[in-house]
């Protein structure tokens, strides 16, 4: 096995994949494995996935550990296994500091909104999460929760774990919807289980027992009681509300995104 080459440093006039390149070197090496054991290793991987995509050749290896070649996303997980390093170390590689997504998220603001992930990782590392929200932003619409993040604060990653932020997805009920009044008052933040899309008409003694559901339209999103009759799908509000039913049909005109299962609400306004 040849020694590492710990006493060379890239040349900072390398590219950023040629030095990624020695540094996956000086890794393997490290590790004591040879171009045919790393080949080795990708090929049972390419087995278990049955797709020789995640194959990284022994002359593949040299391109990208000595031409700065950059490995597609398989063979880069394959590398990521083989080196018992994790995602975020492989990607700081190439200058890839994933725990500014959430940053570059919140600088690409978008006009309409969507969905939104945390990305949880090693439960030791710290990860970035919003504490405080954008006061410029107009909640009149009812919207999942996405770019309205201004300040980030560090917290534990394996804190996030347990709020289950991968299991829920979560919506703001709009300062002008007033669809679930007052069960639901505007401002509301809702979590929302995505394995509960099926519409049910029955089953419930109150009010309060009748399933919520969270819905994307067109051109909105709707927070709810539904009745589905066929395709056709009656968003009903509740009683109190001066808001009227609206009908639609189901997927012409939006989905079903989940079943409301939580509700952080203020009863003071």
């Amino acid at each position: 096995m040849s020694q590492p080459l710990s006493g060379i440093s890239p040349a900072s006039t390398l590219t950023l994949g040629a030095q990624a390149g020695f540094k996956l070197k000086q890794i393997r090496e490290r590790l004591g494995l040879t171009l045919r054991q790393v080949e080795e290793a990708s090929l049972e991987i390419a087995d278990t996935e049955r797709s020789s995509e995640y194959v990284v050749s022994t002359a593949r290896l040299n391109q990208i550990e000595n031409d700065g070649s950059l490995p597609s996303i398989y063979k880069f997980y394959s590398l990521t296994v083989i080196y018992r390093v994790s995602i975020e170390e492989m990607m700081g590689l190439y200058g890839i500091n994933l725990s500014k997504m959430e940053e570059h998220r919140h600088a690409t603001l978008q006009a309409s909104t969507h969905l939104f992930t945390v990305e949880v990782g090693d439960p030791a590392r710290p990860i970035r999460f919003p504490i405080r929200f954008d006061p410029g932003f107009r909640p009149e619409k009812t919207a999942f929760l996405s770019r309205l993040i201004e300040s980030w604060g560090e917290i534990p990653a394996g804190l996030l774990s347990q709020l289950d932020l991968k299991k829920f997805r979560y919506g703001f009920i709009g300062l002008e919807d007033q669809m679930m009044v007052p069960i639901l008052r505007p401002g509301s933040i809702v979590q929302i289980d995505d394995s509960r899309r099926k519409i049910v008409n029955s089953g419930w003694l109150t009010e309060y027992d009748r399933p919520i559901y969270f819905l994307e339209l067109r051109y909105s999103y709707e927070c709810c009681w539904c009745y589905q009759r066929g395709k056709d799908v009656t968003l009903l509000p509740h009683p109190l509300s001066p808001a009227g039913p609206q009908l639609i049909r189901i997927p012409d005109d939006g989905e079903v995104l989940g079943q409301v299962v939580g509700v952080a609400m203020r009863i003071v306004q």
